[in-house]
């Protein structure tokens, strides 16, 4: 029978234990409307983070995703004025997906460290954004739109539905196709994959292009969500979809990594940030609590060890009294 790694999969029991005591607790949290509040908040960070967890694991990160957001939302809201709705998010995805292969050529084929390409385009793009719409906000009031950020279906909230299926489909790529494999390889040791063969450029490429991806889908989202396209809309964002793929107990070094586990730190981080609004936390001790939990997102990895360490410890010590 296959033991269940616990350490890995962490985040479901603290998830578990986090809802069984706020369920137990608050009346407030146990409101249909509040769950469901949670599930969009964690779809609109989570899909990005799907994303992010290939970056990651690939051993780099995108810190451009926020500003990719907001120069997004401000393209599709005014195509959608003008186009209508399908070809506006047709070419938010198209767009998207350009701004990722931008990143990806810079970092694959110029060897530029993405910590510097992307803090270059987090810039760029913001700033793009305010040129293209001179800093105004655009309302939105497609009502079909408007069903993406603020619609469900039966009981489940729609943005949750499509990162649940977004989910799927980068469980399946992650761990079930020669791709998935080869970014995981890519995160253990470039040089193997070179030596293997593997054309490290391309894959890389391809991940930034699935994260500009999954940014433009965060973008119909929020947008939708919040029935306005800004241009200072989601400055902290790619801190918080970071946040929640080591969360999720991707390593930072790369290799390893796992899109459930995203999925999972998701719903936690926004049942977090949800509980301090419940308790009417101000919002600079709310702050401190976030860093907080970054700080220890970032410890995961030393705090999983800990636990294959104890465990490992006490079956020494059975064994030796047998």
């Amino acid at each position: 029978m296959k033991k269940i790694n616990i350490g890995k999969h962490a985040v479901v029991l603290i998830l578990i234990i986090f809802w069984i005591v706020m369920y137990a607790m608050s009346s407030s949290f146990r409101l249909g409307d509040n769950l469901k509040s949670i599930l969009r908040e964690a779809s609109m960070t989570g899909i990005a983070a799907l994303g992010m967890t290939f970056i990651i694991i690939m051993g780099d990160f995108d810190l451009s995703i926020g500003s990719m957001v907001a120069l997004l939302g401000i393209v599709m809201a005014g195509f959608m004025n003008s186009a209508g709705l399908i070809p506006s998010l047709v070419i938010v995805c198209a767009i998207g997906v350009v701004c990722g292969f931008i990143n990806g050529v810079i970092i694959a084929y110029f060897n530029v460290p993405a910590f510097i390409t992307t803090l270059g385009t987090y810039y760029s793009f913001r700033a793009m954004a305010y040129i293209l719409n001179d800093a105004n906000t655009i309302i939105c009031t497609n009502p079909v739109f408007l069903k993406i950020g603020s619609g469900s279906i039966g009981v489940i909230p729609v943005p949750f539905i499509i990162f649940i299926v977004l989910g799927v489909i980068g469980c399946i790529v992650l761990n079930r196709t020669v791709y998935g494999r080869n970014v995981r390889a890519l995160g253990n040791s470039e040089k193997a994959c070179k030596i293997s063969g593997i054309n490290t450029k391309k894959v890389k490429m391809l991940a930034f292009m699935l994260m500009g991806l999954c940014t433009a889908v965060s973008t119909m989202v929020i947008t939708a969500r919040q029935a306005c396209a800004s241009t200072d809309v989601a400055t902290n964002f790619h801190f918080d979809a970071i946040t929640v793929v080591v969360l999720g107990g991707t390593k930072l070094t790369g290799g390893e990594g796992s899109i459930f586990n995203t999925i999972i730190a998701a719903i936690l981080y926004a049942t977090i940030s949800n509980c301090l609004n419940l308790y009417h936390v101000d919002a600079k001790w709310q702050r401190i609590c976030m860093g907080l939990i970054l700080l220890m997102a970032f410890s995961f990895g030393f705090i999983q060890q800990l636990i294959v360490k104890m465990r490992e410890n006490s079956q020494k010590k059975i064994t030796q009294n047998a």
